[in-house]
């Protein structure tokens, strides 16, 4: 055996290693940080009214690229949670909100719900007892659509082409 063939053999081993670890993160012991005051306020409050709380504090690193100039930025969720078969990302309201405007649904709430790839987001605020729902809807232009229905009619063409090219040699 040669050093190359060990070489690959590691690499491999770590990427099957990788790939394994990432797959079934959710079922190891993910480390238990003990909620208090607001957190674990918020938390009971959610799973009481039918909300399964998934992750606590999840954390999504946003990078944004003007020519070569790099910028980052962290979203930092304070739950991911399920109810039914749609998942929300949930934010605690501070008390330096003074309510919500455009510029703060799509500059603080948009990424958010993009990033963790959930349905819509809920602001909970415990000092008010009160819960606000920010969903979004995007309107594509029509040529968009066109354009995406075109790309799906030529994947399912050339789909049933390749059958029938299969069939056919049979």
């Amino acid at each position: 055996m040669y050093l190359r063939d060990v070489f690959a053999l590691v690499i491999a081993a770590l990427l099957v290693y990788v790939v394994m670890k990432s797959m079934f993160r959710q079922w190891g012991g993910e480390k238990q940080t003990p909620l208090k005051g607001k957190f674990r306020t918020a938390m009971d409050w959610l799973e009481e009214n039918g909300y399964q709380v998934l992750r606590v504090r999840q954390r999504v690193k946003w990078t944004g690229y003007y020519d070569s100039r790099q910028f980052e930025h962290q979203l930092i969720a304070d739950f991911i949670v399920r109810k039914g078969a749609k998942t929300y990302v949930v934010k605690l309201a501070n008390t330096r909100d003074k309510g919500v405007n455009g510029l703060k649904l799509r500059g603080d709430w948009h990424p958010l719900v993009t990033a963790f790839n959930v349905n819509g987001a809920l602001q909970v605020d415990v000092e008010n007892e009160q819960v606000h729902a920010i969903d979004f809807t995007l309107k594509s232009p029509s040529y968009v659509l066109w354009r995406r229905v075109l790309n799906r009619l030529l994947w399912f063409g050339t789909g049933v082409l390749a059958a029938v090219v299969w069939l056919h040699g049979r």
